[in-house]
């Protein structure tokens, strides 16, 4: 949190703060905890947040609220303005205890960039907090999560899986070449992911094809570059998982 002395000399005194990382700044910090909430957005650009199991994308349409005390991490794709607001429990209004995806509306971006800018008079800081909490919404998003399966087999086929999402081998074809059952592999996956191979490896594909659809590509491209055989079957699982569909995501929409 050193950057908030940026813009803040002691945030010791501070209910709420908001730290600004340079354009090229990569982030990646690694996991980490603290006890004030943070809230996770990026002017321009794109960021990817992990909060607890879930990976979160982040276009600037959306934001992270992600509670004290949960394991955090954001990996920028520069050039990005990543803003980080920070708040204490006691001063947030907020009593959400997952993290939660927001809806960056227009107003609060401004009030998120108004909060970051130094000499802000504290009267008018006071009003912009008070605003800025008056008009957060959550957005119907939740994540992707990919737990790794514990069994040496079968981590074998999910590390490379979340490497290369695309492999179109079966859990078949998995198990001929590690020399072991299909019903081994198939009961290591539901056993340590709490999923089936099918399930976990359409999560693996879909958090693969957050980047692409941020970044603008088209959904069949990104449908196929991150496995799915088709355009609808691609359109199908994402419709499911998120409750719109890839293009609706892209725009920040429902």
């Amino acid at each position: 949190m050193t950057s908030a002395l940026d813009v803040h000399e002691d945030t010791d005194e501070l209910d709420m703060w908001v730290c600004r990382f340079g354009r090229d700044e990569p982030g990646g910090w690694g996991l980490h905890h603290h006890r004030e909430h943070q809230i996770i957005w990026v002017g321009d650009g794109r960021t990817t947040a992990v909060a607890g199991d879930r990976t979160y994308v982040l276009p600037p349409t959306r934001a992270l609220f992600v509670p004290g005390g949960v394991p955090h991490d954001t990996r920028n794709r520069p050039p990005s303005a990543l803003h980080c607001v920070y708040v204490r429990p006691e001063a947030c209004p907020l009593d959400w205890t997952e993290p939660t995806v927001l809806d960056m509306t227009p107003l609060l971006r401004e009030l998120t960039l108004a909060l970051a800018g130094a000499g802000v008079h504290a009267e008018v800081e006071e009003q912009a907090r008070s605003l800025f909490f008056a008009l957060v919404r959550q957005v119907p998003d939740p994540g992707v999560a990919v737990p790794m399966p514990d069994d040496p087999r079968a981590r074998v086929v999910a590390v490379h899986l979340v490497a290369a999402p695309a492999d179109p081998r079966t859990l078949e074809d998995w198990a001929a070449q590690l020399s072991t059952s299909v019903s081994t592999l198939r009961r290591a996956f539901v056993a340590g992911t709490g999923m089936t191979f099918t399930d976990w490896r359409t999560q693996v594909r879909l958090r693969a094809a957050l980047p692409m659809l941020a970044d603008g590509l088209p959904v069949a491209s990104a449908g196929r570059r991150a496995g799915f055989s088709s355009r609808a079957g691609f359109v199908d699982a994402f419709r499911r998982h998120f409750g719109r569909s890839p293009g609706a995501y892209a725009r920040g929409g429902r």
